[in-house]
């Protein structure tokens, strides 16, 4: 729990870094030398396919980027290699139960209330004027964070009391974050997590195809209502910085230009692009946004799965979120919070070795057969 709360907070503690090294990457690091110490509690079966997967995917991104000829402001990519890395690791930790996955939850959890209070209280950073960040950092990331540890909260707590003080709790915040894309993210997730169970594979698959023409429709045409009609200003840096994001995908070629290089200059300033697809195309071309697509779309959300046990919408409901975040909040993919989530699917895919009991990623599913129940 503690572990990966300081991860969630790195960003924005007032040691934000040893030396040259982020502390957020040294407690990602740390983590996983402490799930290699331990043994494994759970069977992969079939998705013990993702440890040679994920050594492929890095090696091939490693390549393109050893290749690649680095432009003047790239970040380094031996760097974000090593940390991606660590995050593909830590999610197989958590899957192989090596790792509590619902501890992690929890302690992302406790960062994102406590923040609360400490950023009104002016004790921790506010960068963005009054939006709320804090302890985590970036206001992109913020957003991301309690839209997507908010819903995995769901599959934590135990009542229906716990299930509306989570979404209580999680509304406002993101609100107060000036996210709209993690609260339409949240929302989504929700009506995922009430609707999904009562549908087969095919009414899911339209369930997706709606949310996706609903967060678009929100996106193009009710982005500016009410108290986000003042962010002109923002809006209209934001879809210069798109513009210029747009020219660099489509020059980057199908093999894309290396780890580092998801960033345009406008005005002598480097800005990081808004959209994780868009990041994935530049850095490793097509075959890096297809793993990364891939992974979240078949591991989370199993699009083919038919009925499971009801905490596995949680983790659809999640997976969804993470798809709608990954249009606008910046880097998604491979950040520590799609990692976790990873690992949580996972987790509720494996089965017990010598009849362990459920302890991690979420709440032990009900055995009854009805609406309750769901899918990852």
């Amino acid at each position: 729990m503690v572990l990966f709360a300081l991860v969630t907070a790195g960003g924005g503690l007032p040691i934000s870094s040893i030396g040259p090294i982020p502390l957020a990457h040294l407690v990602l690091a740390l983590m996983c030398v402490v799930g290699l110490t331990r043994r494994p509690q759970r069977a992969l079966g079939n998705l013990q396919l993702l440890a040679p997967l994920f050594v492929i995917a890095l090696f091939y991104i490693g390549m393109v980027s050893l290749f690649a000829d680095p432009t003047e402001f790239a970040a380094e990519w031996e760097t974000r290699l090593l940390r991606i890395s660590a995050v593909l690791v830590m999610a197989l930790m958590f899957g192989s139960g090596r790792l509590d996955a619902r501890s992690a939850t929890f302690g992302a959890f406790l960062v994102t209330v406590i923040n609360v209070p400490l950023f009104y209280a002016g004790l921790v950073q506010d960068n963005y004027g009054g939006y709320l960040t804090g302890l985590i950092g970036d206001k992109n990331v913020a957003g991301l964070t309690y839209a997507i540890v908010g819903l995995l909260m769901l599959g934590v707590v135990r009542t229906k009391v716990g299930v509306a003080a989570v979404i209580a709790f999680s509304v406002p915040t993101m609100w107060l974050t000036g996210s709209r894309t993690s609260i339409a993210a949240f929302i989504a997730g929700i009506v995922w997590i009430l609707l999904a169970p009562r549908l087969p594979v095919a009414g899911k698959w339209v369930l997706g195809a709606v949310t996706a023409f609903i967060v678009n429709l929100l996106a193009e045409d009710y982005s500016q209502v009410g108290v986000f009609s003042d962010r002109d200003g923002s809006d209209e840096l934001r879809a210069r910085i798109d513009a210029a994001s747009e020219i660099k995908v489509g020059e980057s070629g199908f093999f894309g230009q290396g780890l580092g290089e998801a960033y345009v200059v406008l005005k002598d300033r480097t800005w990081f692009f808004h959209n994780s697809y868009w990041s994935a195309l530049v850095e490793g071309g097509w075959p890096w946004l297809v793993f990364a697509v891939a992974v979240t779309v078949l591991v989370m959300i199993r699009p083919f799965a038919g009925r499971v046990p009801r905490d596995q919408y949680v983790v659809q409901a999640a997976g969804v979120a993470l798809l709608i975040c990954s249009t606008r909040l910046g880097e998604v993919f491979f950040t520590s919070v799609w990692g976790l989530v990873l690992g949580v699917a996972v987790y509720r895919l494996s089965t017990p070795l010598g009849g362990e009991a459920e302890s991690a990623g979420t709440r032990p599913p009900s055995r009854s057969t009805s609406s309750a129940e769901g899918a990852s």
